[in-house]
């Protein structure tokens, strides 16, 4: 079995091989790779999804000695992760292959490079591993937005590399401390339980300094000042691969490592990390009332989904009986949701940009009597975007209304989160409708013509695997169900 390695090699292979095509070919034969890739990581998905363990490890000489293996392991959690970005990627593919008009061959060798590196982030089992993936996403990103963004691409581009840079600085400090006092290798299993009988000071900087680099990444307010920059510079494809994906690295990586290797260092400091993700959720739908370009709107859209998010994953790591595993499927189900739908948005302000020439919401005004297609999928992409029943979002926030309101039954600090939370949600549902309200319903109208398929259908796409998940929440719901019984497993009896 070797579908994880083979399909991080055809991603990196095809990144130089399509610098070697003609334009017309390299866009093609990019999103063909996309589609194998996915095919070739069915597998492994299928098997931790159902509650299996696919695992691929290979010894490189040299690295043995110090317990860096090359070790790819998949459980319920991770093929999750993986099966969007296999998802995700087709999309982007498409999106690029008309939207990116200069150097699209180097744009395309950078997106499957992103790739290769995310499909390492989600399945590897070293630490060693993870931090090279982990790091190396940050540069096709920065490149990106350097190359391809907007008039303060070089500001934005250079915010994003500092912020993740210092991140990334602390991940590699708290994975140093724990090797050097007592574990002596990387895998994820050894890593956690040598990390159990560390000295309390190791354990404490570990908890921390990986929560802190997390919380960069995801981003938490006060540390998201990099991503809305990064999100209005991007062009529309990038912005989908940083917000879809790489914010979720940040998100996996909390629950993985943070609370999965140290869960009770935290302990007593969960229910103040949930207010704060509680006010931090507030705070950011808050400050989207005030954007006035449509993309700066769903950049801070997203960073309210990732901290309603966090909330989820702190009452889980409390556990407090129902209620953690409410937080846990809460959790990761917010994260699967926001990849879709945070996805079709960003993509959507694409759309709007090359047809209104403009993503300055006060400027686009009566779609709904010219653009009668484009209405309906901003329509469907704003009702997605707050969570409408019969859309992936609703059971996410549910489950995660449903755990902060368990949370409320054993610690004081659940009715204040609980509060928060439904504060947050209500307020991101009043801004979006405002928003389309004054994008498709103004008079006059702007003088547009309707939408080609061509462009609109990786929008759909993604609208329709949030549907689709909406619809039968069961896809994500089971995997998540298998995958809280077996993180104490995995991690050597440490939690629980």
């Amino acid at each position: 079995m070797c579908e994880v390695l083979v399909s991080i090699i055809i991603a990196a292979l095809a990144s130089v091989g399509v610098l070697l095509i003609g334009e017309r070919k390299a866009k093609a034969f990019a999103a063909v790779i996309t589609v194998i890739i996915a095919l070739l990581l069915a597998k492994p998905i299928v098997v931790g999804a159902s509650g299996g363990i696919y695992s691929e490890s290979y010894v490189i000489p040299g690295l043995h000695a110090i317990g860096a293996d090359l070790t790819f392991r998949v459980d319920a959690l991770s093929s999750l992760f993986l099966a969007i970005t296999a998802l995700i990627f087709i999309a982007v593919a498409w999106a690029a292959s008309w939207e990116i008009e200069e150097r699209p061959r180097l744009y395309l060798a950078l997106m499957l490079a992103s790739e290769a590196a995310l499909i390492g982030v989600f399945a590897t089992w070293n630490l060693f591993w993870f931090y090279l993936f982990w790091e190396f996403t940050l540069l096709p990103m920065f490149i990106h937005i350097l190359y391809w963004g907007g008039e303060r691409k070089v500001y934005a581009a250079y915010k994003f590399f500092v912020y993740t840079q210092v991140g990334g600085l602390m991940l590699l400090v708290a994975i140093a401390l724990g090797w050097l006092y007592g574990a002596n290798t990387f895998d994820f299993t050894e890593f956690a339980a040598s990390l159990a009988v560390a000295p309390d000071w190791v354990k404490v900087a570990f908890a921390w300094l990986t929560l802190l680099s997390f919380f960069i990444k995801m981003p938490v307010p006060p540390f998201h000042t990099w991503l809305p920059a990064a999100h209005v510079e991007a062009p529309s494809p990038s912005s989908v691969i940083l917000a879809s994906l790489m914010l979720k690295m940040g998100g996996y990586a909390f629950i993985r490592i943070t609370l999965g290797m140290a869960p009770y260092v935290l302990m007593g400091a969960l229910p103040f990390i949930a207010v704060w993700a509680a006010l931090a959720a507030v705070y950011a739908s808050t400050v989207a009332i005030a954007q006035e370009d449509f993309k700066r709107v769903v950049a801070y859209t997203s960073i309210t989904h990732m901290s309603m998010s966090t909330i989820g994953a702190a009452v889980w790591a409390l556990g407090l009986k129902e209620a953690s595993l409410l937080g846990f499927i809460g959790s990761v189900f917010e994260m699967i949701s926001h990849s879709f739908v945070v996805g079709a948005l960003f993509l959507l302000s694409g759309v709007i940009k090359h047809y209104c020439h403009t993503r300055k919401i006060p400027a686009i005004r009566g779609l709904a009597f010219v653009a009668p297609i484009l209405s309906t999928v901003i329509m469907v992409a704003i009702f997605a975007g707050f969570g409408l029943p019969g859309t992936s979002g609703y059971p996410a926030e549910l489950s995660l209304v449903a755990s902060a309101a368990g949370m409320a039954k054993y610690n004081p600090a659940g009715s204040l989160v609980l509060a928060l939370l439904l504060i947050a949600i209500a307020t991101v549902t009043g801004y979006l409708i405002w928003d389309a309200q004054r994008m498709l319903f103004t008079r006059p109208p702007l003088e547009v013509k309707d939408v080609r398929f061509y462009h609109i259908g990786p929008i759909l796409y993604l609208l329709a695997i949030s549907v689709i998940i909406g619809v039968v929440p069961a896809l994500v719901m089971d995997p998540l169900i298998k995958a809280v019984h077996q993180m104490p497993v995995l991690l050597a009896g440490v939690i629980g």
